[in-house]
C-alpha cells in the first residue's frame, strides 16, 4: 500500500498504525518512496531470510573456492529460504512485463 506522507501525517501515527494493521505501507512524497511503515514482527522475519540467503551465498562461494560446489535448483532454494516458488514466479513475470 502506498500513501503520501502528507496524508499520513494528518492521520497521525496511531491512527495510521490502527488503519493499516498488517499491511506493509510506503510512504511517499512527490510520488517517490521515502519510507516505509511496517510491523516489528515482519521486519524480523524479513531480516531473517535476508541473513539466512547471506549466509546460503556465502557457503556457496566457499564451496566453490574448494572446487566441489553443489548446485540447487530453484525449488531449492526457495525451500531453504522460505520463499513460495509461485511468489518468484510472479515477481520474475512482473519484472518481464515492465
Amino acid at each position: 500500500m502506498r500513501m503520501p506522507v502528507s496524508i499520513a501525517s494528518r492521520k497521525g501515527v496511531s491512527a495510521l498504525t490502527h488503519e493499516v494493521a498488517g499491511y506493509r505501507v510506503v510512504l511517499t512524497s512527490l510520488g517517490r518512496a521515502v519510507a516505509v511503515v511496517d510491523t516489528a514482527e515482519r521486519i524480523d522475519e524479513d531480516l531473517r531470510k535476508v541473513r539466512e540467503a547471506a549466509r546460503l551465498v556465502v557457503e556457496s562461494m566457499a564451496e566453490t573456492a574448494k572446487g566441489r560446489s553443489t548446485t540447487l535448483n530453484l525449488e531449492e532454494v526457495c525451500t531453504r529460504l522460505g520463499i513460495s516458488i509461485a511468489d518468484v514466479h510472479a515477481r520474475a513475470q512482473q519484472l518481464q512485463d515492465a
